[in-house]
């Protein structure tokens, strides 16, 4: 091989070479799409003009591999550094560093690598000689994986996976477990699709994973639920409006705080035990509704619905728990509060935001079906009367319901985070505006920068 100047011409060198011997289809831009030297079958390939410490580079390709894994990719068992103008390579296994791979990494791969010591190559072979070359050959033919355990830093990955292996899973086919009523067991603790390349998670529920329940969700699902997380500091930042609009609760008065669309409760979690006494929760996603049970189901004073039953799990939904149908409305739980003119409300919601008409639910032919929630009974009375374009944001029927059906006294509130054109721009309430805050929608799970509004209205 040439002697090199830039580490860039000879990795193109080397796959030149290589490639016709190995699979002369294989697309270079494919091979580098990780931001890594390159990821051939089972192995992770590592470049260096020069080498001078293998525990350096080995230390830079662990954490390549460590990108991997969160992603939802397979970690190569292979990896190989290659010193270009040495006309050498080192095998490395990259199972004996597992414990390495499975931790997370900030900064360049490249950088603070220094003072790491790996065990030694299991070969070095020399591309110079032709049975080095037939060596490395078979090499880059290997397919084979390093399995990895799913935590919290790579499940997200790991779901955005399946969901492409799988265009017609849903959620329970990848987090199902056997508690509760509803038992499907899913690809996390019996790997089928992934079963060269993770070991069966084996937490018992999926408590673990509350932060990122929304995420979790099969594509068309996160659009039709329109289920967005809230940031833990942004929840315990609107619990000072909370305890505000507590603070208004007429002497005698008990109070309620309802939440509709808790999700797993997170902004619930920052309350006291006193205050989640007084809280009444639902969830319209099963797997939720599961973990917010178990999170909160012992200190909230409601769950909707109080327990599981063999009816509760409806296609991925929980029965008796959707806020925009009757049902919900006449829930005889939440009216004996409402018809209790001794009783203070205070909702407090992130509401579901959701737009059915988008070109990924038309490019799936699902844009019909996952509107089902523009025929709800809530809408159908707003539609009633409220003119224009706000009946079309799920959010807006929110909203608009918590206000007509819930809200009655004017020491009754509202802490809401919506964008603020329901109330700006569309008109749909005229309300005292007490106070409030503005977030960024980038930290609730989407890749958007603009202003949510958390505003704590008094009715």
């Amino acid at each position: 091989m040439d002697t090199y100047v830039l580490e860039r011409d000879g990795q193109l060198d080397f796959y030149k070479v290589f490639l016709p011997r190995v699979n002369p289809s294989l697309d270079i831009d494919e091979i580098l799409a990780d931001n890594n030297d390159g990821v051939i079958n089972g192995n992770l390939l590592e470049f260096k003009l020069h080498i001078t410490d293998l525990n350096v580079v080995l230390f830079q390709c662990i954490k390549y591999l460590s990108a991997l894994r969160v992603k939802g990719k397979p970690v190569p068992a292979n990896i190989l550094i290659i010193d270009l103008n040495a006309d050498t390579v080192w095998l490395y296994r990259s199972a004996p560093y597992l414990n390495y791979i499975e931790r997370l990494y900030s900064g360049g791969a490249s950088k603070d690598n220094s003072g790491f010591i790996g065990g030694d190559a299991e070969k070095v072979l020399h591309y110079d000689k032709p049975l080095d070359v037939e060596s490395i050959v078979a090499l880059l033919k290997e397919n084979s994986f390093t399995k990895i355990h799913i935590d919290e830093n790579c499940i997200v990955g790991w779901a955005t996976s399946f969901y492409k292996a799988v265009p017609t899973a849903r959620k329970e086919d990848f987090l199902g477990d056997d508690t509760g009523k509803h038992k499907t067991i899913g690809e996390i603790r019996k790997p089928v699709h992934f079963a060269q390349y993770i070991y069966p998670y084996t937490g018992q529920t999926n408590v673990k994973f509350n932060y990122l329940m929304d995420k979790l969700n099969d594509t068309l699902q996160k659009k039709n639920l329109g289920a967005f997380y809230t940031h833990r500091l942004y929840a315990e930042k609107s619990l000072e409006l909370v305890r505000a609009a507590i603070a208004r609760v007429p002497a005698g008065n008990d109070y309620i705080i309802l939440d509709r669309c808790a999700g797993t409760g997170n902004l619930e979690a920052g309350l006291t035990d006193d205050e989640l006494s007084h809280c009444i929760v639902s969830t319209v996603e099963y797997y939720e509704y599961k973990v917010l049970q178990e999170l909160l189901g012992a200190k909230v004073r409601h769950i909707i619905p109080p327990i599981e039953t063999a009816e509760t799990f409806n296609a991925g939904l929980v029965t008796g728990a959707d806020a925009l149908s009757k049902e919900y409305i006449d829930n005889p739980v939440i009216k004996q509060y409402i018809d209790n003119a001794k009783c203070t409300v205070i909702l407090f919601e992130n509401p579901p935001y959701a737009e059915t008409t988008s070109a990924e639910h038309q490019r799936q032919g699902q844009s019909k079906a996952s509107s089902t929630w523009k025929q709800s009974y809530v809408v159908a009375e707003m539609k009633k009367e409220v003119k224009g374009t706000a009946s079309n944001d799920l959010g807006n029927a929110f909203v608009w319901s918590g206000f007509k059906y819930y809200l009655r006294q004017p020491t009754d509130s509202y802490i809401v985070y919506s964008p603020v054109k329901y109330w700006k721009a569309q008109h749909l309430i005229e309300k005292n505006f007490v106070s409030g805050f503005a977030y960024n929608r980038r930290h609730f799970h989407t890749n958007i920068d603009a202003c949510i509004m958390c505003a704590y209205w008094s009715n």
